[in-house]
């Protein structure tokens, strides 16, 4: 990843805006546009490369889950229906 972003040219120096007097808000605002542009580009990059493995665990759990419930639902089907077989067929060979 290269280095932050140069300060905009367009931007006058904190320096200057003091000596000219600048209004203190308008100078805050401009500051903190101009590091949000820089920052946010960063921060997206961090939260996705932190984000795509703890989804990814999160994701293989719901999976895991998932399966062990179908496990459950589909023992629990076949029981059912083995008791049912064997109600309407009594002793007898399935």
């Amino acid at each position: 990843m290269s280095g932050p972003a140069p300060w905009p040219e367009h931007l006058p120096t904190l320096t200057d805006e003091w000596r000219r007097g600048s209004d203190p808000d308008r100078l805050i605002a401009q500051v903190l546009a101009t590091l949000q542009r820089q920052i946010e580009p960063m921060l997206d990059n961090q939260l996705h490369a932190a984000l795509a493995p703890a989804l990814a665990r999160a994701a293989e759990m719901v999976v895991h889950e998932l399966r062990q419930e179908l496990t459950r639902t589909l023992h629990e089907m076949v029981r059912t229906a083995v008791q049912r077989a064997l109600a309407e067929h009594g002793d007898r060979a399935l």
